[in-house]
């Protein structure tokens, strides 16, 4: 025995059937591999001579000393090879970038990794962070003596003071395109930086200038190099990527495997 549908129900099935494999090719093809880009920004030029921390007048003094002497400023830190840390990479999420397909282990991470901002020695610990939007960040404090957190971004912004020993959980749930600055109104020259942002492929470099990013979708994306003390880092040089005005290079991903950007050098002449 043979069913017929009227003719309005057969058109209107074959759109479902129609939208259902729209949706299945586009899963497809936004999930047709995934990759790691890594790299390393190094300084050419003798590495900045960074001042001592204005401590000296201040109450809490032998607090902030480390191992007894006088801190130096860590906006700019370059290990003896030239690594230079806290660059951020980010994913240009202008364009294309705006769409990117999110690997399944970002949503893991967010499960499993915990995100603070500690006062330690008046420093803040880490000195530069990345947050995705929503996610719970522990505003801490080790030291013995009060601090005040103050984070600040074109998008975010938080004031809070936080006592010896204390702790306080926030969250930011705007994007913000670059990193914002974090401040302790306590202790003036404390500083550090974070970047808020939706789209997860985000690297900051560590003490060794290297970074990594892992399961980046595979194709052709631009990424962004961005530093405190120098903004956008236009002035990036490489044999083999060019960088925009706004620190961004185009880069190939490779389908399960990875892309090694190598040792992309930045003139110290270029630092503000």
């Amino acid at each position: 025995m043979k069913f017929y549908l009227p003719a309005i129900q057969q058109m209107l099935v074959i759109a479902i059937c129609g939208l259902f494999v729209c949706c299945c090719a586009t899963a497809v093809d936004a999930q047709d591999g995934w990759g790691t880009l890594k790299g390393q920004v190094v300084i050419s030029g003798d590495a900045p001579e960074m001042p001592l921390e204005k401590v000296d007048d201040h109450p809490d003094k032998s607090i902030c000393l480390v191992d007894g002497e006088l801190p130096k400023d860590d906006n700019i830190v370059v290990d003896e090879n030239g690594g230079l840390r806290d660059v951020f990479v980010m994913m240009y999420v202008k364009g294309k970038g705006a769409d990117a397909p999110i690997h399944e282990s970002y949503s893991k991470d967010d499960e499993e990794k915990e995100l603070s901002i500690d006062n330690v020695k008046c420093r803040f610990v880490p000195h530069a962070l990345f947050v995705q939007t929503g996610k719970s960040v522990l505003l801490k404090n080790s030291d013995t003596v009060g601090h005040n957190c103050q984070v600040t971004t074109f998008n975010n912004e938080c004031n809070v003071n936080l006592p010896a020993g204390d702790s306080v959980p926030v969250k930011f749930e705007k994007s913000d395109k670059i990193p914002g600055i974090v401040n302790c109104k306590m202790h003036e020259w404390m500083d550090g930086v974070v970047l808020i942002r939706d789209n997860p492929y985000v690297a900051i470099t560590d003490g060794e200038g290297k970074f990594e990013i892992k399961n980046v979708p595979a194709g052709e994306w631009e990424f962004q190099f961005w530093h405190k003390k120098s903004g956008y880092m236009k002035k990036l040089e490489s044999g083999t990527y060019k960088f925009g005005r706004k620190g961004q290079a185009e880069v190939k991903i490779s389908n399960e495997g990875e892309t090694d950007m190598g040792q992309l050098e930045f003139p110290t002449k270029a630092f503000k």
